[in-house]
């Protein structure tokens, strides 16, 4: 029996309120804001450093990309 896209998005819907419910009954939904606050002010800090540097932001991935590539691909 196959799921269609539309239930399974329904299931998903489902299981992120459950979860959001239960995080607002724990203990740890002050934890949980105080962590996501946190990531938003990185994403943010992250989006203005590209916007501000896309020529340093290309170099820094291409070299990410070299040395990943490089240690893949050595031989024993």
């Amino acid at each position: 029996m196959e799921t269609t896209t539309g239930e399974m998005r329904k299931k998903m819907g489902d299981i992120k309120e459950n979860v959001a419910h239960s995080l607002e009954k724990s203990a740890w939904s002050d934890r949980y804001h105080a962590v996501e606050s946190k990531v938003r002010e990185g994403v943010d800090a992250s989006e203005e450093f590209v916007k501000a540097h896309p020529f340093y932001t290309i170099l820094g991935a291409a070299a990410v990309g070299f040395v990943a590539g490089a240690l893949i691909n050595r031989k024993h």
